[in-house]
């Protein structure tokens, strides 16, 4: 009876085991499976926050993305009200003009600024006019010289210009530095005039100078016509850049990113 009382109590034991193991299994699998729902989600959601742009070789973060984005915010809205007697209101870059809607506007306007501040850094690293020419690089150098803003008057000392500046006029006068230093160094390519160039260019309008407003003789004019003809020479450069640009990515992703976060 004790042998029989033993056996049974075995196959119970050996009975709750598989099931405790069953009940086990069971357990992983089904946290394998909330874990694996989990990721899928999380996967998407990235994705769908995050851009899928790139120019030539470098990706366009969601922050770069934005900051550019609320640069030509404004400009578009005019664009728009201008172009299509359009009343802004909460739905306004929700509404179509023309082919387009609102938001596709801002969206195309924001990637041709892109292009075009691509294009400008591009040529400023090959000339060694900054050593990163990143977004990265620009955010690096605007902390640092606004850093250095604050120390000066920190201490008494004079600064010139702002206290601190902005993302978007820091951007535009490292442009405009940009500009200034390959404009001045006949060395760049385009920089070296011809004389012929020269002469040409200044026939092809007046110059007025002085009070008196008389038109001034080439020799008078000679370093405005040659500042203005190296400036046209080096926007046609840098259009032409951007003309040649590769942009790569979901075009109507970014569509649809851009009217996330407006």
């Amino acid at each position: 009876g004790s042998e029989m009382c033993i056996r049974d109590r075995m196959r119970r034991d050996i009975i709750m085991n598989k099931r405790n193991k069953t009940i086990f299994f069971i357990g992983i699998g089904i946290v394998a499976a909330f874990v694996i729902v989990i990721i899928f989600f999380a996967v998407r959601f990235q994705k769908e926050r995050q851009l899928d742009l790139k120019i030539g070789e470098q990706q366009i973060s969601n922050e770069e993305y934005l900051a550019c984005m609320q640069s030509v915010m404004y400009d578009t809205k005019m664009q728009i009200q201008k172009e299509y007697d359009a009343d802004y209101d909460d739905t306004f870059w929700e509404k179509k003009y023309g082919n387009k809607y609102g938001y596709e506007i801002l969206a195309e306007n924001t990637l041709q600024s892109l292009k075009y501040i691509h294009a400008v850094y591009d040529l400023a690293k090959e000339n060694s006019y900054v050593e990163d020419g990143s977004y990265e690089g620009l955010k690096k150098r605007l902390g640092e010289e606004n850093n250095s803003r604050k120390e000066k008057l920190a201490n008494n000392e004079v600064i010139y210009g702002l206290k601190e500046y902005s993302y978007d006029l820091y951007l535009q006068y490292e442009m405009s530095s940009i500009k200034e230093q390959y404009c001045n160094d006949k060395t760049r390519e385009g920089m070296n005039l011809t004389e012929e160039e020269i002469v040409e260019h200044y026939n092809s309008r007046d110059w007025i100078f002085g009070e008196e407003a008389e038109k001034a003789d080439l020799e008078t004019a000679r370093v405005a016509v040659i500042r203005e003809l190296r400036e046209e020479k080096y926007d046609a450069i840098i259009e032409q850049r951007v003309e040649n640009s590769q942009v790569s990515g979901d075009m109507e992703s970014m569509n649809q990113f851009t009217l996330k976060n407006i």
